[in-house]
């Protein structure tokens, strides 16, 4: 039956996270078979099909199912590197505590994944959502070096105000907006009008 279904279904050993069984339709999204996946070994099959990126949201999710073993399910995105395609393709995954040892000890994990039409628009919104999240990531260091008032400027840098303006709307001199807008560029890295207004929408600024 599970050939049938039109998704992957994934059984994880938990203890070392072994692929014991994948059924076909997986098998043929990734273009390979059950021993080849068994054969490279955990890690390098994450590292090859999945963006580890993606991974700091819902492992925890996942380890913590393990660890209480309960009978709820974890769901959450994953973009996945499939044969022939250069881009990220998005899958919505669930799983779920499969089996336990005597002692109730979860021993096995179900994951079943689809994927989501790359032509339909929530895809699109799912894969911005993604992509924001993972630039919040990488910026949140830079980011937490501003100051309440470079912030607050950054905000109206993004509104496309000028220094004099900036100035005129926080009662400060000229001068002064002027050098926190220079801080603020040198302290994120940005080049351009549009990197301080990517900081300032993935922040809420604005």
């Amino acid at each position: 039956m599970a050939d049938e279904l039109p998704a992957a279904l994934i059984i994880h050993e938990v203890e070392s996270l072994r692929i014991v069984y994948m059924n076909q339709p997986g098998l043929d999204i990734l273009g390979t078979t059950l021993e080849e996946i068994q054969a490279i070994g955990s890690e390098t099959y994450h590292v090859k099909y999945f963006n580890a990126e993606d991974s700091d949201e819902y492992v925890p999710k996942i380890l913590h199912l393990i660890k209480t073993g309960g009978r709820q399910q974890v769901s959450y995105f994953q973009q996945v590197r499939v044969p022939e395609k250069t881009e990220w393709q998005l899958f919505v995954s669930n799983t779920k505590v499969f089996a336990r040892n005597e002692t109730g000890e979860v021993t096995h994990l179900l994951t079943i994944a689809s994927m989501l039409d790359p032509t339909h628009h929530i895809t699109t919104k799912v894969n911005r959502l993604m992509n924001e999240v993972a630039f919040l990531r990488q910026n949140n260091l830079l980011f937490s070096r501003l100051t309440r008032r470079e912030r607050e400027i950054l905000k109206y840098i993004a509104m496309g105000m000028s220094s004099p303006e900036i100035a005129a709307k926080l009662f400060i001199a000229a001068a002064t907006a002027e050098t926190h807008r220079k801080n603020i560029k040198n302290k994120l890295g940005l080049k351009n009008n549009y990197d301080a207004v990517k900081f300032a929408q993935a922040y809420n600024l604005v």
